[in-house]
């Protein structure tokens, strides 16, 4: 028996060696993939903005975008859509214009291939989240790879939208990607400790989230998209409007559900607020109850103002003019400002980010400006669209754009 297990025992060591022998023979290649780079297509029909995001995108950056939707890296809880060839084209060049020459000029480009997400992938439609009644712009997945919905519905004509639901979450999502690089001070954290709402913050009015401290109602969610959000909206939101969020960061605010209808129907007609669903740092409105088929009564969100015992009208002061409410020593606006400071401090400290000098060069590019740099406004005051301004030749800024993607309809 011993024996047996000896030779048996030194065969198998024998069959052993032999295997180590005969495998160190083997002639391996690096992978048993192909990776050979095949050249593009030229006869197919997307080959212009191929070569475009390849000589763009791939080349210096090792960034590969992706606009045909892939159905293994897209989210199978969502019913989602392809982006239609046009609508990527417009969203490749912008994204070049508004986002990566931007960080490339002021950052550097070594910067964008140390830290740039290596998939940005388009999703035609929107992702509806049906339990909280909220749409996803965007996602950040482990520093590699963002993506961007409802790419169908980009207009370029309109630039609070193409922010809001583009170039802001850009930003957004890129600023997560740093954030997983380093980490922010725990200090900001504790700014607005006991103050986000994780459940229903999407139910929060952007004047009421403005006046805790938020620049958004998404930032009140959580600590990182607070960190986040600061960073993104002070890119792409003009002086105008920032100044505007700040002003209103100095007010409490409150929000009331049982103002009666026809009072509020007077004084709308009175001072022109308006209806809307959400507020843009402003009031916001929605119907509470019914009476047949008409609102008895709304919800408001305003200001707070000082008021009789009964809570019913406003206690004036000296000089006839409203009592607005101290939120007793604490300032939204104040607590934006002190945000802001961390972000920029730490962007500066870890990649030698200047976020001042991004946001300009953002603000120029989306607005229009004189050969000064100075902003050119509208007889109304209000800043005007540079992508779409009509030069005296007829042409636009997003026409040279869109025209570096056509230009490689020539090689084919």
């Amino acid at each position: 028996m011993k024996h047996t297990f000896k030779i048996t025992f030194i065969a198998l060591l024998a069959s052993i060696a032999m295997g180590f022998v005969s495998c160190s023979d083997d002639d391996f290649t690096e992978t048993i993939f192909d990776t050979t780079d095949y050249p593009l297509d030229r006869s197919e029909y997307t080959f212009p903005l191929d070569t475009f995001v390849k000589v763009n995108f791939l080349e210096p950056y090792n960034l590969r975008y992706l606009y045909k939707m892939q159905d293994i890296g897209s989210d199978m809880n969502y019913n989602l859509v392809p982006c239609t060839y046009e609508q990527s084209v417009t969203l490749a060049v912008l994204c070049k214009y508004l986002w990566y020459d931007v960080y490339r000029d002021v950052v550097g480009a070594e910067f964008l291939k140390q830290f740039s997400p290596r998939i940005i992938h388009v999703i035609g439609s929107p992702a509806y989240n049906p339990s909280s009644g909220t749409m996803i712009l965007g996602t950040a997945e482990g520093g590699l790879k963002i993506t961007l919905y409802n790419a169908n519905a980009l207009n370029p004509n309109d630039i609070e939208y193409l922010n809001e639901w583009f170039f802001k979450t850009m930003h957004h999502e890129f600023s997560h990607i740093l954030n997983q690089k380093y980490n922010r001070p725990t200090d900001f954290d504790l700014l607005s400790n006991g103050k986000y709402n994780t459940v229903s913050w999407q139910d929060t009015p952007d004047s009421l989230a403005v006046s805790q401290g938020f620049v958004s109602p998404y930032a009140s969610s959580q600590a990182r998209e607070d960190w986040v959000e600061v960073i993104a909206n002070y890119i792409v939101k003009d002086t105008i409007y920032w100044n505007h969020m700040l002003e209103t960061g100095k007010y409490q605010w409150e929000y009331v559900t049982d103002v009666d209808a026809a009072y509020w129907n007077k004084l709308d007609a009175a001072v022109k607020a308006g209806k809307a669903n959400r507020d843009s740092v402003g009031y916001f409105v929605r119907s509470t109850s019914t009476s047949g088929d008409e609102d008895a009564t709304y919800g408001i969100q305003r200001k707070v103002i000082q008021r009789d015992a009964d809570n019913k009208y406003a206690v004036l002061s000296e000089d006839s003019t409203i009592v607005y409410l101290n939120p007793q020593g604490f300032l939204g606006a104040d607590l934006i400002k002190q945000k802001l400071e961390y972000v920029r401090e730490w962007l500066k400290t870890y990649f030698n980010y200047d976020l001042e000098e991004v946001r300009m060069k953002v603000q120029r590019r989306q607005w229009l400006t004189d050969e000064n740099g100075d902003f050119i406004f509208d007889a109304n005051g209000n800043f005007q669209n540079n992508l779409v301004f009509v030069r005296p030749d007829g042409t636009t800024l997003l026409d040279d754009l869109k025209q570096e993607v056509e230009k490689y309809k020539a090689l084919q």
